[in-house]
């Protein structure tokens, strides 16, 4: 049998461009082992998979703000599946 190991990790980084417009930027990654099966071969445990997200906004007051994220997520599996997805939000604080 053996082990189940999984690396994962991310890289981030964060922008101020003016006071109000920000943005950000991070890479994912998920990496998995091999294992052995009741015969003794090796086969994967999972599926690797990678994803980047994307994230802009706009502070408009102190108390409000606007922020749109993309994010693009891929498996590595055998039709090789990717997909992204979008999303808004506004926040008000009081």
């Amino acid at each position: 049998m053996g082990f189940a190991d999984t690396t994962a990790y991310y890289l981030e980084t964060k922008l101020k461009f003016t006071p109000q417009f920000f943005g950000a930027l991070r890479w994912n990654q998920q990496l998995f082992a091999t294992v052995r099966d009741l015969n003794g071969s090796p086969v994967p445990w999972g599926r690797d998979v990678w994803r980047l997200d994307l994230g802009l906004g706009y502070r408009f007051t102190p108390h409000t703000q606007f922020k749109v994220q993309y994010n693009w997520q891929h498996e590595d599996a055998d039709l090789r599946r990717s997909r992204g997805m979008a999303a808004g939000q506004f926040t008000a604080r009081f």
